[in-house]
């Protein structure tokens, strides 16, 4: 290899290593994403089973749009997350930690989306339509609602947990706010998230998703201000 040629090679390799403002922007708007798909969020105002079942029903097409749109959201923040890993550097184990962690949090929190906003909506629709046979459905209802009790948290603490150790490498790549900003908020999670559990208070969990979008933002601005 020429030294021209090395030295272009080399250039190249910066320039690609280097974050672009697209992805950056790109975090920033996952992150808004996320904060419209939780005020679109379905409410729940039933009171017996019945109920519940002709609320899932009609809300059919929104909660398609709003836990699909989460799913696309996880993927999208996937890219960002791995060139923001890439630009703390891979030889940093807390950021390879903090990507890996937010891979497996995407995964149960996509596998508990796909079934709290697609597949029971879907089942719903179908026995709306038979009021005799509503009641057979609970055993279904019941099944998936403790699967969803499960991956729901576990995705948000492993998100959690990413965000923690994402903050940590940051502060010591010359994004200190940013990094410590990052433990708290992670830290933050993970608290609210075993305290919700332990509850069983939902809005401890919404309370986390919150704090996703806002990492997303921040993760954004990051990378926004990379050169």
């Amino acid at each position: 290899m020429t030294a021209a040629t090395a030295s272009a090679f080399d250039t190249n390799e910066k320039t690609a290593a280097s974050p672009t403002p697209m992805v950056g922007l790109l975090a920033i708007a996952t992150g808004i994403a996320g904060f419209a798909l939780l005020a679109l969020h379905p409410g729940g105002e039933a009171r017996d089973f019945v109920g519940v079942v002709k609320e899932e029903a009609a809300n059919l097409m929104m909660n398609a749009v709003v836990h699909g749109g989460f799913i696309v959201v996880l993927a999208l923040q996937g890219v960002c997350y791995a060139v923001l890993t890439r630009r703390i550097g891979f030889g940093r184990s807390a950021a390879v930690a903090g990507l890996v962690f937010f891979a497996a949090g995407a995964a149960f929190m996509a596998a508990s989306l796909l079934l709290d906003g697609l597949v029971t909506p879907a089942i719903a629709a179908r026995y709306v339509a038979k009021p005799d046979k509503i009641e057979s459905a609970r055993v279904i209802f019941v099944l998936i609602g403790s699967l969803v009790g499960f991956l729901l948290p576990l995705g948000l603490a492993f998100q959690s947990a990413a965000i923690a150790a994402w903050g940590w490498a940051l502060t010591a790549s010359g994004s200190r706010a940013a990094g410590l900003f990052g433990v708290a908020l992670g830290l933050a999670m993970l608290a609210a998230i075993a305290a919700g559990f332990a509850l069983g208070n939902p809005m401890a969990l919404m309370g986390a998703i919150v704090g996703v979008s806002v990492w997303a933002v921040v993760a954004g601005t990051v990378l926004l201000r990379s050169r």
